[in-house]
């Protein structure tokens, strides 16, 4: 069995503040990273116990989450940037983990919760529902036949994960007061619950099915400024239609990310 793990930083327990944390100028920015290494290689161990034989994980935070020197042994660490455009789900893995995610922005006591960008992006709206980053990757997964596991963050994130595999496997770290204020388990405690779910996701990886988007889709993309949704907009195949907002076209789901990475 081959399980495919993309990480983040801000749904780590113990990370709940941007300025100090999360961005690679912050002073506890390297503690943060060995908080959620340590969560990554607990759901490696439990991987490992329940047989899995291929375990890789791509690291997911802009400017990089995982120390290298200290991930699992029967663990492949993908990481630097740019990372490849479909990070190498498309590559016929049997199920993927989505670690240390956190909310779209806006949410409700979603501890650090942005879309993309906490700097940039306002919201995102697929199809005429609002979407943050762990939708956009389910689907992802979902095109290439991969069904999402496991999601493991505060609260509001594995409730938003929830939204779109009803019966996901969810490792709860953390409950947000607010955008840069939660209440977070010991990293003792959440690695110890993130190993027992993640041996529970692979036992119950038949009950989970992939989640697909058929047809075209619409991707509409408001920026925090006019003047970025302008700059953005002059890329190939975007319109801007609105001084903040940008909107992508395709054909399929597959398309709309390309274009929206790229």
């Amino acid at each position: 069995m081959r399980i495919i793990i993309m990480t983040d930083l801000e749904g780590t327990a113990g990370v709940v503040d941007f300025e100090t944390q999360t961005y690679p100028e912050g002073k506890y920015f390297e503690k943060a990273k060995e908080l959620l290494t340590e969560e990554v290689n607990a759901a490696c161990e439990g991987l490992s116990e329940e047989g899995v034989d291929e375990i890789l994980i791509v690291d997911g935070h802009g400017p990089g989450g995982i120390l290298p020197e200290k991930i699992h042994p029967k663990a492949k660490l993908l990481h630097g940037r740019p990372v490849p455009i479909y990070w190498e789900i498309d590559k016929n893995w049997d199920g993927l983990f989505l670690l240390a995610h956190h909310s779209m922005n806006g949410t409700e006591n979603g501890n650090l919760n942005h879309t993309f960008s906490s700097k940039n992006i306002v919201r995102m709206v697929l199809n005429g529902e609002e979407i943050g980053e762990i939708g956009m990757h389910i689907y992802l997964a979902g095109h290439f036949g991969i069904p999402a596991l496991l999601i493991s963050g505060d609260l509001a994130a594995c409730n938003e994960a929830e939204r779109y595999v009803k019966n996901i496997e969810k490792a709860v770290v953390k409950w947000g007061i607010n955008r840069t204020c939660a209440i977070s388990l010991s990293p003792s405690a959440s690695r110890s619950l993130i190993k027992e779910k993640a041996k529970i996701a692979i036992r119950r990886i038949s009950e989970i099915k992939p989640v697909k988007i058929e047809g075209e889709c619409e991707l509409i993309i408001e920026y925090i400024s006019s003047s970025l949704a302008y700059s953005v907009s002059k890329r190939p195949d975007r319109e801007l239609i609105t001084p903040t907002k940008v909107r992508i076209k395709g054909k399929d789901f597959l398309e709309i990310w390309r274009k929206f990475v790229y």
